[in-house]
């Protein structure tokens, strides 16, 4: 499990604002610069030089691509290489890293060992659509180096995202500013984040790996997919959460990953449009769009999806596996959008019966994505004997229960936000209502959460 200590994250935090607060207002900027190269080094170590390297040939390359715009597959090839690198050497299985709970999943002997950084994925895709958006003249190229810099190795942005184009985020860097309103967003965000992932994600892992030691089988084996899926998304979306609130102190404000309540989705096609939001727009802006305006005719759409979402796939690792998992997620958009699910009667039975078919196919998926043998999963699945370990059960009752208890209470909240964010429905709520939330989840956390960490899957990504 890749884990962010809490007291680096506090240091990170206290020595951004004791900089700022010595910074003009227009330079406030190279205050959160400085921070995040210090505390990245602390984590990758040399390898941050690399990546000033790659930033600056990415500057470099706008000022070429602006005057030349033929040059931009050259230059998108380019900043492409040491991610495919990174891919291609990874050091083994992604499930298999994670159990390890150890950060530094890379054999530094080796000469691909430079390629493999924390946060290379985020810091190539917003460099590509830096180059492609000065391409299609939607911006100029930055004049300042160290603006672009900043941008691609901002610290709580670049482990987890999300993806943000240079147009959003830099204008925000440029008007840095602490106030008591953003304080008070940031903690809340922080706060929220601590629970999912301190409270609901890290029991849900502890679970899991009991289930995958024990000799569960036959349908029974599908509680293990459901156990991932709801544990992903409490670690990821609290990861951002986490991080949203730590940027939100400085007043720039990332943008959201997930859609609230998306674990309720009730089609594939509804979930996708709020599961890692900014990732899924980033393929759908510079791949999808830019191979279809090709297909004038529309005659190959069903085909450039279905690559779309194996190229989402490889992203995570080039595995046969992920291979796989791409072309199950392709396929079931394609199908439901032959079947048009919208247009079946009666909505209430439509949106119960979805859901439960959307979360039974999830876990499938979800078994498959952490699975680096597909034949023993159909063999356990399918082949042997259903059995479930009820002294597992029973000796995880605390744990369950407290999962339960603690989602139930993030779900009602997100059904009273709807479409807001945590922290801006928390703000409409009356001041006594929003200190027992406060004092509700820190009193949750203190009593119910684990490690005094922040972990996050999607940082082996």
């Amino acid at each position: 499990m890749v884990e962010f200590n809490l007291l680096l994250i506090i240091l990170y935090i206290v020595c951004s604002v004791v900089l700022l607060a010595l910074f003009k207002k227009e330079n406030k900027w190279k205050a959160l610069l400085i921070t995040s190269l210090v505390f990245y080094y602390i984590l990758v170590g040399y390898k941050i030089l690399f990546l000033i390297l790659l930033a600056y040939i990415i500057f470099r390359l706008g000022f070429v691509i602006h005057h030349n715009l033929s040059k931009i597959r050259l230059g998108v090839l380019c900043i492409l290489i040491p991610l495919i690198i990174y891919k291609i050497t990874g050091t083994g299985f992604h499930f298999e890293n994670h159990l390890s709970k150890d950060i530094q999943i890379l054999e530094l002997l080796r000469w691909s060992s430079l390629f493999q950084i924390i946060g290379l994925s985020y810091f190539t895709f917003n460099g590509i659509s830096y180059l492609i958006d000065i391409k299609r003249r939607y911006i100029t190229p930055e004049k300042n180096f160290f603006l672009i810099l900043l941008h691609l190795i901002y610290f709580p942005a670049i482990f987890s995202g999300p993806l943000h184009r240079t147009k959003y985020l830099i204008p925000q860097f440029q008007n840095i500013s602490i106030s008591d309103t953003s304080i008070s967003r940031g903690m809340r965000l922080i706060l929220w984040g601590l629970f999912k992932n301190m409270v609901i994600a890290q029991r849900i892992f502890i679970i899991i790996n009991v289930f995958l030691n024990s000799k569960i089988s036959g349908p029974y084996y599908l509680i293990l997919g459901l156990l991932f899926f709801l544990y992903l998304y409490c670690n990821f979306s609290s990861f951002i959460d986490f991080f949203q609130g730590i940027s939100q102190i400085f007043g720039i404000e990332l943008k959201d990953n997930f859609r609230n309540r998306v674990y309720f989705s009730s089609s594939r096609q509804e979930f996708w449009r709020g599961w890692h939001i900014t990732l899924n727009e980033w393929f759908r802006d510079y791949f999808f769009f830019i191979i279809a305006k090709y297909d004038k005719k529309r005659k190959y759409t069903d085909l450039l999806l279905l690559i779309t979402f194996i190229l989402i796939a490889l992203w995570h690792e080039f595995t046969l596996t992920l291979l796989i998992w791409g072309i199950c997620n392709g396929l079931w958009i394609i199908i439901e959008k032959k079947v048009n699910l919208q247009k079946l009667p009666y909505p209430k039975v439509r949106k119960a019966t979805g859901l439960i078919y959307h979360l039974l196919f999830s876990c499938i998926l979800a078994l498959i994505f952490i699975s680096p043998d597909l034949m023993h999963l159909i063999k356990t699945i399918f082949i042997n004997s259903p059995f479930i370990p009820k002294q597992i059960i029973l000796s995880q009752t605390t744990n369950i229960v407290i999962i339960i208890f603690a989602f139930i209470i993030m779900d009602y909240h997100y059904n009273k936000a709807g479409n807001n964010r945590f922290d801006k429905y928390l703000q409409s709520k009356p001041l006594p209502n929003r200190w027992f939330i406060y004092i509700k989840l820190t009193m949750t956390i203190l009593v119910f959460g684990l490690n005094a960490g922040v972990d996050n899957y999607y940082t082996l990504f």
